[in-house]
């Protein structure tokens, strides 16, 4: 039997994708010239890969076992590639980077400063998304590298290579008006006075009482956005310190302070564990934690 690699490797995209316009994306091939190519496979191994329904495609059983074994050799030349490129060290090529709008405006976007400084050949590209998203996109190879909130031991997390960058601490901030409010102590319980500003996906919601008089008055999609709405005075919002710092200094924000401090949250950098990362993708990792220890 003398197979293509190209078939192996047209299934193994397939495979990981779970979906033939998101394989023909990522390969620049027609949906009609994969589903012909998996055909072709299955002709030769005279089996069925794939079982297709109105929903998309899985795996047949013979498909699993077949990735089984063809995934390692799969990986193994891909990455031989991508490290013959490495230490060609061609100064060239894209980064396709998943993040949200708020680290990308607070942490991130300092080191693509200095990245396109050194790198100015190579492109980037930012997908802003979820983090549920950005976790699948990094497992399915859409984009090269995530930068999220993550609790500890994080289950959503496996499988990937993970990269500790920082510990984040939440506080709650109110603007203003709660400059005296901000000089004492308060209880989780007072809060139910006060109308809440919330991330859409926010842990606070966690540590509060199940109770209706927590529910936020207004959720919006974005940290950064919660900020905006708490210097405009519509309540109390909850906050990543370190990403306003320069508000708490200059006085246009507030901290106050809870007497149950609230459980911090990691910020990671997240890779495939099994794809070797691309030049331009490990040259920004490299970056960010130079700049990490440095500091």
């Amino acid at each position: 039997m003398n197979i293509n690699f190209e078939l192996y490797r047209i299934f193994y995209i397939v495979a990981n994708c779970k979906s033939i316009s998101e394989a023909s994306k990522k390969l620049f091939i027609s949906q009609p010239a994969i589903t012909k190519n998996i055909q072709n496979l299955e002709k030769e191994l005279k089996g069925e890969l794939f079982s297709r329904s109105n929903k998309g495609i899985e795996l047949t059983e013979e498909g699993k076992n077949f990735y089984t074994f063809i995934r390692p050799a799969v990986e193994q030349i891909i990455n031989a590639e991508k490290e013959f490129s490495n230490i060609a060290k061609i100064d060239a090529g894209e980064i396709k980077i998943g993040t949200s709008n708020t680290i990308l405006k607070y942490f991130l976007i300092h080191h693509l400063k200095n990245y396109a400084k050194e790198f100015p050949s190579i492109s980037i590209s930012i997908e802003e998304s979820y983090t549920s998203n950005l976790i699948n996109m990094v497992k399915n190879g859409t984009i090269d590298i995530a930068i999220i909130y993550a609790t500890d031991n994080d289950s959503k997390l496996e499988g990937l290579k993970i990269h500790n960058l920082q510990k984040l601490q939440y506080c709650l901030i109110g603007n203003k008006t709660y400059k005296e409010y901000a000089k004492k102590k308060i209880r989780s319980e007072d809060l139910q006075e006060e109308k809440l500003i919330l991330n859409t996906i926010n842990p606070i919601q966690k540590l509060l009482p199940d109770d209706e008089d927590f529910k936020a008055y207004i959720n919006l999609a974005s940290h950064s956005l919660v900020y905006e709405f708490v210097k405009e005075g519509f309540g109390i919002g909850l906050a990543i310190k370190e990403f306003i710092t320069d508000e708490l200094n200059q006085k246009n924000l507030y901290e106050l302070k809870l007497e149950e401090p609230l459980t911090p949250l990691n910020l990671v950098m997240v890779t495939s564990s099994t794809n070797f990362p691309n030049y331009a993708t490990q040259q920004l990792i490299n970056l960010i934690e130079n700049e990490k220890i440095s500091s």
